[in-house]
């Protein structure tokens, strides 16, 4: 293991163990244990100990719902970091139940319009895409393209980012017409977005998507035309890409 995460993970079970003695004498201090416990979960998943992650959490979860009425946000993170664990983990029906269970919180304490709550719904969308639930899968991206409209406005990398979404998932559809106008959206916004909201890999990938629509519609001259683009991104960023699960001949979907 990396001696350096090696390191992190021995401090951060030392304030778990901490957090936990407070809490024990202070409920007030439930909380505080349970971001501990979260930061100690991710750790474990990055080491790869996905069965010590699902442990931590379900142990945080517990202790979340104590504060079920008082932090509804808490216990909607919680199910949302499971969910997140079960999906690196391939398990994505427990993934798909436990961003549900998110959603169906929030909708108890009245957060259902937040950019959290969609954030959630992207990701389940995701998840549905994956089990090939396209409809579904459909209606909560359309669901948090429009929250992200409202907050945002069209012109955002959150819009974006979904209409790309929406574009992977039409295309696995084989609605290449609709997964075309998805990009084509998704590029316009991108290509339009200031330097500080614009990732270079996120209009790398965009032409690599747009790029293979227009193959599958057989229009090779702008397919190429958009992998040339890309390329020249890619190689504007000396071959460095923050995300390892993008491929240069691959439609991908992004999570937020």
């Amino acid at each position: 293991m990396d001696t350096a995460l090696e390191r992190q993970i021995a401090s951060a079970s030392r304030s778990v163990e901490e957090a936990r003695r407070l809490a024990y004498h202070d409920p007030v201090r439930v909380g505080a244990l349970v971001e501990q416990i979260s930061v100690l979960a991710d750790l474990r998943q990055k080491e790869g100990d996905f069965r010590k992650a699902e442990s931590l959490y379900r142990e945080g979860l517990f202790r979340a719902q104590e504060l079920r009425k008082q932090d509804p946000d808490l216990l909607t993170g919680i199910y949302s970091l499971l969910a997140h664990l079960y999906d690196r983990w391939g398990r994505m029906d427990k993934a798909a139940e436990f961003y549900e269970k998110a959603l169906s919180i929030s909708a108890d304490n009245g957060l259902e319009d937040s950019d959290k709550v969609a954030t959630i719904k992207n990701n389940l969308a995701m998840i549905f895409k994956q089990l090939r639930h396209f409809e579904k899968a459909e209606g909560y991206y359309c669901e948090a393209l429009e929250t992200f409209q409202r907050i945002d406005g069209e012109q955002s990398s959150r819009v974006a980012s979904v209409y790309n979404n929406l574009g992977v998932l039409y295309y696995s559809s084989m609605d290449v017409d609709r997964a075309q106008a998805m990009h084509e959206r998704a590029l316009a916004i991108r290509q339009n977005l200031n330097e500080g909201q614009m990732d270079p890999a996120d209009l790398s990938q965009t032409f690599i998507n747009l790029g293979a629509v227009y193959k599958a519609s057989g229009d090779f001259q702008k397919a190429e035309a958009c992998v040339d683009r890309a390329k020249r991104i890619r190689a504007a960023m000396n071959g460095y890409h923050p995300n390892p699960r993008r491929s240069a001949s691959l439609l991908i979907d992004k999570s937020l």
